[in-house]
């Protein structure tokens, strides 16, 4: 087995207890929804809470999770989800194939198969198509932003070989930890070989001469794909990020670049780290998702303010250097 599978797996079983442990009794949970047709392609997990629900319907959070691009699964984000369903939020974890079983782009894939069937299911679960949020965290967060990337870029979709996207376009994207050009993480020393295994996982050969497929750049980093098409963004970063930390400079310029509104946070508490916003119990875990909620509350409209895709001072730190 790679040793990469072993590290994350690892990763998931330590810490699912000290993630996941908070309960939110108000939050139902439907689970196991699949996706992709018959049979399933993958199965999706919704959460919801009845008191909360608008006569709209429920805005939307579609959730990837991290895991390195080779573990994790739906449900090691339960807890992260039932947090942002309690606050109003129809949160949808989806499983997706992981490296090295499945090669990229085969996970970005399942994400649009399941956030088609999601738009399919909007009549039944009461949601709001028009405040659709795709989110993810660390290898999810940079399948939320590929994702996004491909959906407002038919030219992407294309290349990539992937699905038509035929929903209601987002209405933002929400990334925690992201790698949006994997290539610096995964060629760097970061983690040492593990990094290199993890690339070799998820891309076969691909970064080396006579590999199964050479990508080109435009197809792996999302910082190459952002255009003025582009939904508001919202990024959380790590001030001390051993594996993505930085890569919140470059997605900033892309956006600037073109015209794409954003805000982002930058995590700089004593033990925040990687994704440590997964962790309940971490004084800087409520400060980022403070300001994740109030970003997330003016998309819902819920903080009484006009719902502007141009404000961006939401959360916004100007810390890291940006």
């Amino acid at each position: 087995m790679h040793k990469s599978k072993i590290l994350f797996r690892f990763s998931d079983v330590i810490n699912h207890p000290l993630r996941n442990y908070k309960r939110y009794p108000e939050v139902e949970g439907i689970f196991d929804v699949p996706y992709g047709g018959e049979p399933a392609r993958g199965y999706m997990d919704i959460y919801f809470s009845p008191a909360k629900k608008k006569e709209s319907g429920y805005p939307v959070l579609f959730n990837v999770h991290g895991g390195g691009f080779v573990a994790g699964g739906k449900k090691y984000r339960s807890g992260i989800a039932r947090h942002f369903a309690s606050k109003g939020w129809c949160v949808v974890n989806a499983d997706y194939s992981l490296a090295p079983e499945a090669v990229y782009p085969a996970a970005l894939e399942d994400c649009m198969l399941a956030l088609n069937e999601v738009n399919a299911l909007a009549k039944k679960y009461s949601l709001d198509l028009t405040k659709i949020v795709v989110t993810g965290d660390s290898a999810g967060g940079y399948y939320a932003a590929q994702l996004v990337a491909a959906i407002f870029d038919d030219g992407l979709q294309r290349s990539l070989g992937l699905t038509e996207y035929k929903g209601a376009k987002p209405r933002a994207l929400l990334t925690f930890c992201a790698p949006f050009e994997p290539v610096k993480c995964l060629s760097g020393p970061a983690f040492g070989s593990v990094a290199a295994d993890i690339a070799d996982c998820l891309f076969g050969k691909e970064l080396t001469p006579g590999g199964r497929r050479e990508f080109e750049k435009g197809e792996i980093n999302v910082t190459a794909n952002v255009n003025g098409d582009w939904c508001e963004c919202f990024m959380v970063e790590a001030e001390r990020d051993g594996f993505c930390g930085g890569q919140l400079a470059d997605m900033a310029k892309a956006l600037n670049s073109a015209g794409v509104p954003y805000g982002y946070y930058v995590a700089s508490e004593k033990r925040d780290g990687h994704c440590t916003h997964l962790f309940p119990f971490l004084a800087g875990s409520g400060k980022t998702l403070s300001a994740v909620n109030a970003f997330l509350d003016r998309i819902a409209g819920r903080d009484g303010r006009k719902d502007k895709t141009n404000d961006t001072s939401i959360g916004k730190t100007d810390k890291g250097g940006l």
